[in-house]
């Protein structure tokens, strides 16, 4: 142990002094390490909240506002109104921000690229699988949680009670298209990654929820990238309602993909009915609200699906559907889950109004074959 923690300090001396983590002009740069690794997280994950960048920086948030004030005064960053709370207030790079950090990022590459020139492929390699080592290692020295399925979700389900519904092999796996666009790879290395863009056709995109940041694989490009608050819940709250609903199915797949295609909760395919759980509220014959099921990994069930049409809104019944099919995961002995944008605050008050408390910050990114 005393041999272990000695090697553990002397390499964190060394990396510190290698990497300029004490440096005050990182790369030569006009900012810290911290500073230039903030930019890159706002770079990343824009349009993105403070609150956000302090749990994955696990910032003090004095000094993250104070860095923030910074690059807000440098010109580097700007706020903007949420559509669905104008209290909410995202940061995005402003085009002199996005070039301060393409520069740094690209300092980084270079320096990076002329250190591995100075070793053969065989020494690059073994580098390589040392530092992915390391981080497995240290990484899983903590007991695994039942909860740490929902770090990759779409992984969990897939290799797991949804495997029926999966299209691909050990590497990368997606559920069939016209069920949902929602896809992962089993890691990040060269053959995952070609293994994942594989499964694409060209114009094809694919959804990605991920808890760690992912890298883009070759031939595809990001179209969008959003963070989402995980919320989950062991106990459902008691229903001021109770309204008439209907499970829903087969015959009922034209009316919930009309529905969807109004509303927007979210991707939703011909026969994403097949997720199953769906239940509905109907109107002189029409469905006008529905809520269900969609990823299931580990002993998780995700609550999706769910919306209202327009001149319905406000009488409760997303609410009320959502505590039927939260209530029926619960019956079953699993566990209901769901995600939201990180800055929709309106939808994060009624879904804790249910029962459901925010577990972590996860990013769902949309990619695009080339």
């Amino acid at each position: 142990m005393k041999q272990a923690i000695a090697a553990v300090r002397d390499f964190n001396r060394f990396y510190m002094r290698y990497v300029g983590a004490l440096d005050s002009r990182f790369l030569g740069s006009d900012m810290t390490l911290t500073e230039a690794r903030l930019l890159l997280e706002i770079a990343n994950r824009e349009p993105v909240q403070a609150n956000v960048l302090q749990d994955v920086l696990a910032l003090d948030r004095g000094y993250l506002s104070r860095i923030i004030r910074r690059f807000e005064n440098e010109g580097w960053l700007a706020r903007e109104r949420s559509s669905e709370d104008g209290r909410s207030r995202p940061m995005k790079l402003t085009t002199k921000g996005r070039i301060v950090f393409e520069n740094v990022d690209q300092r980084q590459h270079d320096v990076i690229e002329a250190t591995l020139l100075q070793l053969n492929e065989t020494e690059q390699q073994t580098l390589a699988q040392a530092l992915t080592s390391v981080r497995h290692l240290l990484t899983r020295t903590r007991a695994s949680s039942p909860l740490d399925v929902l770090n990759r979700p779409v992984w969990h389900a897939l290799t797991g009670r949804q495997s029926s519904l999966s299209v691909g092999n050990s590497h990368a796996l997606c559920y069939q298209r016209t069920i949902t666009p929602f896809g992962a790879s089993a890691g990040t290395g060269d053959v995952d990654l070609r293994a994942f863009g594989e499964l694409l056709s060209p114009d094809e995109e694919i959804w990605l929820v991920e808890k760690e940041s992912f890298p883009t694989p070759p031939g595809l490009k990001v179209m969008k990238a959003a963070e989402c608050l995980q919320m989950v819940a062991s106990q459902v709250s008691d229903s001021e309602h109770d309204f008439s609903f209907f499970d829903l199915g087969a015959d009922d797949a034209v009316g919930m993909r009309d529905l969807a295609m109004l509303t927007v909760p979210g991707p939703f395919l011909a026969d994403t009915w097949q997720l199953g759980g769906f239940v509905g509220i109907r109107e002189a014959g029409r469905l006008v609200a529905m809520a269900g099921e969609r990823m299931k990994p580990g002993n998780f069930t995700e609550v999706s699906g769910v919306c209202t049409h327009p001149h319905y809104r406000g009488r409760g019944y997303a609410g009320f559907l959502m505590r039927i099919v939260a209530q029926r995961i619960l019956d079953r002995g699993e566990t209901p889950f769901l995600h939201t944008y990180s800055d929709n605050k309106a939808a994060i008050a009624l879904y804790q109004s249910l029962g459901f408390t925010p577990h972590q910050v996860v990013t769902v990114t949309v990619l695009q074959k080339q």
